[in-house]
């Protein structure tokens, strides 16, 4: 009988010590927010309510652990999580675009010369695509003029000239565009000025407050 005691006792410390063992051969199973699976050797605490099967090393299934929620409750908490995480990932860009502007900007008068350093380079390619235009209109004119010329003549116009005539008016086309788009920027960088400055009082007045 003294004997079977120790004998019993090692029995059970091998099982205890072979326990976790077998534990790490299995696998689990899960699906996350998005619906993809994923396997690995524990269930993120986020995805247990939505069930999961615990696999063996030949991978069959050993357990399998039902939802704790129903679809439409799944599918709801899927929904909350998502909008938290964006409303997460918007306020750290946030405070990452206010600690840039408080960085770079020690008043709002240097916030209005970044603006007007803007506006003169926007406003210096506006000037030089406008003379590039009126050169190249001038030259479409005297080429649509060169075509007319010969048809009022009775010559057939050369397809060189109906060539030049359709690059030129492609010119004209990517000049005008150009214009428009010099437009665009200068109305962003309007609207991010002031929208800059508005969030730079509200900030510069936090710290005030604070101090």
């Amino acid at each position: 009988m003294l004997h079977r005691i120790p004998l019993l006792l090692l029995l059970l410390s091998a099982l205890l010590l072979a326990a976790p063992a077998a534990e790490a051969q299995s696998v689990y199973r899960w699906v996350d927010d998005e619906g993809k699976t994923h396997y690995g050797q524990t269930v993120p605490p986020r995805y247990k309510d939505y069930g999961y099967v615990r696999l063996g090393p030949d991978g069959t299934i050993r357990d399998r652990v039902e939802p704790a929620l129903s679809p439409e409750e799944i599918a709801e908490r899927r929904r909350q999580r998502a909008e938290r995480e964006k409303r997460e990932s918007e306020e750290r860009s946030q405070e990452s675009r206010d600690r840039m502007l408080l960085a770079t900007y020690n008043s709002e008068e240097e916030l209005q010369q970044s603006l007007q350093l803007q506006l003169a380079g926007i406003e210096s390619q506006r000037s030089s695509t406008r003379k590039a235009l009126e050169l190249v209109e001038k030259r479409f004119e005297s080429l649509v003029g060169r075509a007319a010329e010969l048809n009022r003549e009775g010559q057939a116009v050369p397809e060189t000239l109906k060539t030049r005539i359709e690059e030129t008016r492609g010119e004209l086309r990517g000049l005008r565009a150009d214009l428009k788009r010099l437009d665009e920027r200068e109305a962003e960088a309007r609207e991010a000025y002031s929208s800059n400055l508005e969030r730079y009082r509200e900030l510069t007045s936090r710290g005030e407050e604070s101090g």
